[in-house]
C-alpha cells in the first residue's frame, strides 16, 4: 500500500525543522556571520519565500534555533528523571553525576551553538530584541531541570544548582579559546564542596 499523504500541517512542520536544523549547522560549522537567511535557505533547499513564511526576519530564525535547542538538544531537560541515574540530593554519586552532566552539556554543539548567539545578541539589535524574550524562560528552564535531578525537596537545591552552573561556565568560558590548566581540579574541587555544603543543616533567613 502507498504510504498515507502527509497533511498540510505535517509538511510544514517538517520543512520548519529542516530550516532549523540547517541554520544549527550554519552556526556550528561557520559562526553567526556565516548564518544570513540566503545560506539557511540554500542549505534547507527551499524556497526564499518558504522561508520567510515560516520566519520573517533573521532574528525570528536564530529565536527559533534557541527555542528548538532547548526544547529537543539539552540533555539536562530531555532527561527522564524517573529513569536517571542521578541519586538523591546531597549524596556525594548524585551531585557528582549533576556536575558530570552540566559540564558535559556546556561542551556539547548545542551550548555552543547557544553562545554564538548570545555574543552576536551584544551588538545586533534585532537579534537581541529576538533573544530577549526567550532569556528568563530559556535560563529558567534549565535551572528547574537540573533541580529536577538534584531533587527538589532538599531545602538548598535551587541555590546550589545556581552556584554549579555559574561557575562551571564561567570555568568553562575561561578556555573556550584554549584549555587552561587546572580546570579539572576546579571540577573537581568543586564537587567536593557541593558535598559539604548540600549536607549542612538547612537554617532559614526568615525570622
Amino acid at each position: 500500500m502507498p504510504a498515507p499523504r502527509r497533511t498540510q500541517q505535517e509538511r510544514s512542520a517538517a520543512t520548519r525543522a529542516r530550516l532549523l536544523e540547517a541554520a544549527y549547522e550554519s552556526l556550528l560549522e561557520g559562526g553567526y556571520a556565516a548564518t544570513t537567511v540566503g545560506h539557511v535557505q540554500q542549505r534547507a533547499g527551499v524556497a526564499r519565500g518558504t522561508l520567510l513564511h515560516h520566519f520573517p526576519t533573521r532574528g525570528a530564525l536564530m529565536a527559533g534555533v534557541v527555542e528548538d535547542v532547548v526544547e529537543r538538544r539539552l540533555q539536562v531537560l530531555t532527561t527522564d528523571g524517573a529513569d536517571d541515574p542521578v541519586g538523591p540530593v546531597g549524596g556525594p554519586a548524585g551531585w557528582d553525576d549533576i556536575v558530570d552532566l552540566v559540564w558535559s552539556e556546556l561542551q556539547s554543539p548545542p551550548f555552543a551553538a547557544a553562545l554564538e548567539l548570545w555574543v552576536a545578541a551584544r551588538t545586533d539589535p534585532d537579534l537581541r530584541d529576538a533573544l530577549l524574550p526567550l532569556q528568563e524562560r530559556i535560563f529558567g528552564a534549565v535551572h528547574r531541570g537540573v533541580t529536577r535531578l538534584a531533587g527538589a525537596d532538599h531545602p538548598r537545591a535551587p541555590m546550589l544548582v545556581q552556584f554549579t552552573i555559574d561557575l562551571l561556565t564561567g570555568s568553562h568560558l575561561a578556555g573556550l579559546l584554549q584549555p587552561r590548566a587546572g580546570t579539572t581540579a576546579v571540577v573537581e574541587a568543586w564537587k567536593q564542596a557541593l558535598r559539604v555544603l548540600a549536607s549542612q543543616p538547612f537554617e532559614s533567613s526568615e525570622t
